[in-house]
């Protein structure tokens, strides 16, 4: 073996039984305070690569209990750095993947652990739904899988976003299931092309939860079931104003005298000027507008479009080491730039200057310039981080939909 292949396969053997630990005595804990139930399997492939769809944050552990297998994760790089990092990296193994960045590294990992005969696992969508919709998988996904020559899992999870949508400010409690969709032989897998491949990922992988709890008549009682929804919902679809959606208790309401109320099935009841049944029918809207109106946008210098004073601690990452700058600081959108601004300074960003962006959780996003500067945000008030990243997304020209 090279030395190469021994640094990459240091500490598996203690991982798995680390991992074999955790699924017989804290796995049936997990189970019941999630209410999850899985159906039986058996993996026959030796190595491979497992894809799962993203709802919560014990996907991961929940993806373990339900194949009775051993992988090492692909996950957000801040958990491999500081205590998290110094805990999590013997004990799991975890791949690093810096969000917003180009992702080349991580794919150079997983490609040395499939090579080694270590498992790999990884929620291709990079990030929670926000919605209860499987969010947008990237083709190179299935490059990856046609490249390494593993066998592929597909992983699918449902109930998983009702029973703690992503913005949420609270929990509920109700059923979360989780399936083996396919398993694909390397054989299998060498004579389908990567197309083939990538529309079987999306298909094995697609959910929406409010299909599947139509189907399943499931409901998920919790309190004040519609806080949170403010940091998803930046477009009022009546007034078509950016941030002016505000929650209390179970309802959802704007300036305007848009009126809905939050269901125990995720579904809302309709009041005043609402026209959709649940938030996937709301996002779509939403990511939709802003891609049908990126062109005069765009025009917009003059005025931000989109703006929160005093909202944000903003961090700043400097060819890798990280300044704090502010625990009040503003930031604006406009058609061609995005600026920043804090008590003892500023800094103003043309679109195509952004060479990546993102959200992290519900209240967190940061963006990139370039490979050695990296800004991070997380609101302090109750303010959409996504209106961010769709409008980047619309005023950059890339898809979003």
């Amino acid at each position: 073996m090279q030395p190469y292949e021994s640094r990459i396969t240091k500490g598996v053997g203690f991982q798995r039984g680390v991992y074999a630990f955790c699924r017989t005595f804290i796995g049936p804990f997990v189970r019941l305070a999630l209410h999850f139930s899985y159906k039986p399997c058996r993996v026959r492939s030796r190595t491979f690569l497992c894809l799962g769809n993203h709802t919560q944050n014990l996907d991961p552990a929940l993806m373990v209990i339900g194949t009775r297998r051993h992988m090492r994760f692909v996950a957000n790089a801040s958990l491999t750095k500081g205590a998290a990092g110094f805990l999590l990296n013997p004990l799991f193994g975890i791949i690093p993947r810096e969000k917003g960045a180009k992702g080349d590294a991580a794919i150079a990992l997983i490609e040395a652990n499939l090579r080694a005969g270590v498992s790999v696992g990884m929620f291709p969508e990079g990030n929670r739904s926000w919605d209860g919709e499987t969010e947008y998988i990237s083709p190179r996904t299935a490059r990856l899988v046609k490249d390494t020559g593993a066998a592929l899992l597909t992983y699918r999870f449902t109930g998983g976003y009702l029973l703690r949508p992503r913005w949420a400010e609270h929990g509920r409690k109700g059923p979360m299931r989780g399936e083996l969709v396919h398993e694909y032989t390397p054989e299998e897998l060498s004579g389908m092309t990567v197309e083939d491949i990538y529309a079987a990922i999306c298909r094995d992988l697609r959910v929406n939860a409010y299909e599947e709890q139509a189907a399943n008549g499931d409901v998920y009682r919790g309190h004040a079931l519609a806080e949170g929804l403010q940091y998803a919902a930046y477009l009022c679809p009546h007034c078509m104003r950016f941030g002016t959606v505000e929650t209390k208790g179970d309802w959802i309401t704007c300036s305007c005298g848009l009126t809905a109320k939050y269901l125990e099935t995720g579904w809302f009841e309709k009041g005043m000027y609402m026209p959709f049944d649940n938030f996937a029918q709301w996002n779509r809207f939403q990511k939709r507008w802003v891609q049908e109106h990126c062109g005069e946008l765009r025009q917009q210098t003059g005025a931000p479009i989109v703006h929160d004073d005093s909202c944000f601690r903003l961090t700043v990452k400097r060819d890798g080491v990280y300044t704090s700058l502010s625990d009040s600081a503003s930031v604006a959108m406009y058609g061609d730039r995005l600026e920043l601004s804090w008590e003892n300074g500023s800094a103003s960003y043309r679109m195509e200057e952004i060479t990546g962006y993102g959200t992290f959780l519900s209240r967190s996003m940061y963006f990139n310039c370039g490979p050695a500067l990296r800004y991070q945000m997380v609101a302090t008030k109750p303010v959409s981080t996504l209106k961010y990243y769709a409008l980047w997304r619309g005023l950059s020209g890339r898809a979003y939909l």
